[in-house]
């Protein structure tokens, strides 16, 4: 469970300097993501102009131009640089979302948007996915190099982007007064238990729902019960 708190924390820490890094004009708000196995970033917008590196999936880039059914891209690279190029939009996602399951408890990913149909693979707890786009009750998103569907639900997921703004947000200090008081995924007590709190330890309180306490716990949210804290 910690070393998936761990990759969490090193993915939205990467997002976020992604984000407020700003060289030669590039602008922050207009980014791309792959979203197949891997693209060619070619020096022309065409795929006989030759090609200078291979941008994998999930990899993401500054947009800086378009010109039909191609951008012109600046992506990161491992020098703290750019690589310039165009990339096909056919590969590619505008502005992407992201998506972090909460807790993989029968959630599948599917072929095609029924449950009934092939499952294509066991996701797990605290993966992050890029959203494609929504048909119907399922999210098509990005998954482990293809497209899948994944069943919406409000409960199961965070918006990485809105996660991101609650976790740097104002909080209020709190004193956990009970030992072995429990931390759970959710606003109850019910399921989606993931750790449990001394006595004396100090939680960071973003809001409180339904006699929970919504707490900053390492990289993301979790609950404790009202009972269990007190006002630092």
């Amino acid at each position: 469970m910690k070393r998936l708190f761990a990759f969490l924390l090193t993915v939205i820490t990467m997002v976020s300097l992604f984000s407020t890094t700003m060289a030669d004009g590039i602008s922050e708000n207009w980014t791309g993501e792959v979203i197949s196995m891997q693209v060619s970033l070619y020096n022309q917008a065409n795929s006989n102009s030759g090609s200078s590196r291979k941008v994998k999936n999930g990899e993401e880039f500054y947009i800086l131009e378009k010109n039909g059914n191609w951008v012109y891209v600046a992506v990161p690279n491992d020098l703290g640089g750019y690589d310039y190029g165009w990339i096909m939009t056919y590969y590619i996602i505008e502005n992407p979302t992201h998506i972090v399951l909460r807790e993989s408890s029968g959630i599948y990913a599917y072929a095609a948007p029924y449950n009934t149909d092939k499952r294509v693979g066991t996701v797990s707890d605290y993966e992050r996915f890029t959203v494609i786009a929504t048909t119907g009750s399922y999210y098509i998103v990005s998954f482990r190099n293809a497209v899948c569907y994944l069943p919406m639900n409000a409960e199961r997921y965070w918006v990485e982007e809105d996660l991101e703004s609650l976790l740097n947000g104002p909080s209020t200090q709190y004193v956990v007064k009970n030992n072995s008081a429990k931390v759970y995924g959710y606003a109850s007590t019910k399921y989606g238990k993931i750790d449990t709190l001394k006595a004396g330890a100090v939680v960071e309180v973003l809001y409180t729902q339904n006699g929970f306490a919504a707490i900053r716990y390492e990289t993301v949210i979790a609950f404790v019960d009202m009972n269990d804290i007190v006002l630092r």
